[in-house]
Formats: structure tokens, C-alpha cells, sequence
């Protein structure tokens, strides 16, 4: 019985002896590397980025005051009409929509009675004179349409173009006082508002 004792107690340090030694492997396998890395680096410099601008001109301004749309003593179905040249004056491409309506003393009359209506005709001419001109040729964009009393109306809300830079477009512009407008409108006064609006966004 001594002699395994004894026997048990020799083996007990071999295996603290393993124990140890599989610690300290762990340990080694922990130790991080103190390599260094190269780096290196190139620069892209000298770009220059400008923003474009739009700039929608109507014979060739801002804004246009014109008599030739005007008509004077006029009947029912009297027309007048009068070609807009449209201009981007700017450096980037446009494109452009278009609202109105009657102004004036008696604007509230004659809309209530829809008896001043518009029609617009990209690429159009003016064909007649006087209180029989009307717009002819070209693309109908909007076809006769009473106007409202509001001249902040959407009549063309679907844009157009786009208008390159320095490109222009004709848009005729033809005014019908309705054949079947009221006696009761005899001797009123209106004009039109016509707002053209250019926007960046050519997508």
C-alpha cells in the first residue's frame, strides 16, 4: 500500500508541470505583433465646379406689355392673337410651364361668364389681322380654355422643353372673346395675365 502511494505522488507534479506549460502557450498566443505598416497617398487637386443659371427671356425681356392682343369695339367671336419669341438666356437647360387668367375692371364678369378664353400653339403663326387674328401651324399646347379671374391659374402644368442655352421657341398666343358671350358683358373691360415660369429641373 506505501508503494502506490508513493507512486500516486510522483505523478501529481507531471501533471501541474502540463497544466503550466499549456498556460503559458496561451499566453505567447496572445502577444500582438509590432510590425509597422507603409503607407502612401496621392492628391487630385485643380477642379473647378461653376453653377449654371436659367434665365427665361420673352421677347427678349422679363416682362412684355403688349397692344397686339389688345381688341378694341370687339363682338362675339372676335379673335387677336400675337407670336411670343421664348429665350433661355442662361447657361443651363430649361424647361417651362405656363399660368393666367383675366385681370381688369370686369375681370369677375367676364370669367363668370367664360367669355374670354386662350389657346396656345408652340411653333404657331399669326395668321389675319385686327379682331380676326388667330394663331395657325405649330403644336396645339393648350386648346381653348375659359379663363378664370385667378391669373395665378394653371394652364399648362405639364413642363416644356427642355430649351438648351441660347435656344428659343415660338409660342402663339391667340384670345377669343366666346361667340356666345352675354349682352350683359357690352362695353366691359379685362385683359390677360400670362405667366411663363422656368424651372432647372429638366428630368
Amino acid at each position: 500500500m506505501a508503494s502506490r502511494g508513493r507512486h500516486r505522488a510522483r505523478r501529481r507534479p507531471r501533471r501541474g508541470w502540463i497544466v503550466l506549460a499549456a498556460s503559458g502557450l496561451a499566453v505567447l498566443l496572445g502577444v500582438p505583433g509590432t510590425w509597422a505598416a507603409w503607407t502612401d497617398a496621392a492628391g487630385v487637386t485643380g477642379t473647378s465646379v461653376t453653377a449654371g443659371t436659367i434665365d427665361l427671356k420673352v421677347d427678349n425681356g422679363d416682362s412684355v406689355t403688349t397692344s397686339t392682343l389688345s381688341m378694341s369695339a370687339m363682338v362675339p367671336g372676335a379673335t387677336s392673337a400675337q407670336v411670343l419669341t421664348l429665350r433661355n438666356a442662361g447657361t443651363a437647360p430649361l424647361k417651362w410651364t405656363a399660368a393666367g387668367g383675366v385681370s381688369g375692371t370686369d375681370a369677375g364678369a367676364y370669367a363668370s361668364a367664360g367669355a374670354l378664353q386662350l389657346r396656345l400653339v408652340v411653333g404657331g403663326t399669326r395668321s389675319g389681322s385686327g379682331n380676326a387674328a388667330t394663331c395657325s401651324g405649330g403644336t396645339v399646347l393648350l386648346g381653348s380654355t375659359a379663363l378664370t379671374a385667378s391669373t395665378s391659374t394653371s394652364l399648362v402644368s405639364t413642363r416644356q422643353g427642355p430649351l438648351a442655352a441660347a435656344a428659343t421657341t415660338a409660342l402663339c398666343v391667340e384670345l377669343t372673346f366666346d361667340a356666345n358671350a352675354p349682352q350683359t358683358l357690352a362695353g366691359a373691360t379685362a385683359g390677360l395675365t400670362l405667366t411663363l415660369t422656368a424651372t432647372s429641373d429638366v428630368s
